[in-house]
């Protein structure tokens, strides 16, 4: 994919898909549409400046997006779940 050997491959996916998830649970959600909006940009470059198999190139995308988009709301779903702790720390500590 990127052309620099599989394991190499494999490993800068992985190092993304963990940037996105460290991106999403920022307090602002905007940090974590980052990496999507990139990544569609990039993928639209190739799909329209080169002479590749739209159908592919299009799946691969789709496929793409999921993921990040996957790593998003779970990084979303664990600010909500810190937050509701604070909450309840903080409501806690207001009875006492």
């Amino acid at each position: 994919m990127f052309g620099l050997g599989s394991i190499y491959d494999v490993l800068i996916i992985a190092a993304f898909l963990g940037l996105q998830f460290f991106l999403s649970t920022r307090h602002s959600k905007f940090w974590g549409l980052i990496l999507p909006v990139v990544f569609l940009v990039w993928r639209g470059t190739i799909i329209f400046t080169t002479d590749v198999n739209v159908l592919a190139e299009v799946l691969i995308t789709a496929v793409g997006l999921l993921f990040l988009f996957g790593q998003f709301s779970a990084g979303r779903k664990q600010v909500k779940e810190r937050q509701k702790k604070e909450l309840e720390k903080m409501t806690s500590h207001d009875l006492n």
